[in-house]
């Protein structure tokens, strides 16, 4: 039985943040690094989904990250 595979779509959805800021945050460490398929596309686990949602909604770090229009 093969196990669902999740894209950053999926957890844009969650967190109203699109892909860029996603990589982003992976390529700072902020959040774990995503596996890749054999296209080379991100993928995650449902723990690796939640995990982040809630690094995510919790920490008051990723809430208070200027963006360009605050700068």
């Amino acid at each position: 039985m093969q196990t669902k595979k999740y894209r950053l779509k999926d957890i844009e959805e969650k967190i109203d943040r699109d892909k860029t800021t996603l990589i982003r945050w992976e390529d700072k460490g902020l959040i774990p690094r995503a596996k890749r398929d054999s296209r080379g596309w991100r993928y995650y686990s449902r723990g690796e989904v939640l995990n982040i949602v809630d690094r995510v909604l919790t920490s008051d770090y990723f809430r208070n990250i200027p963006t360009r229009s605050n700068i």
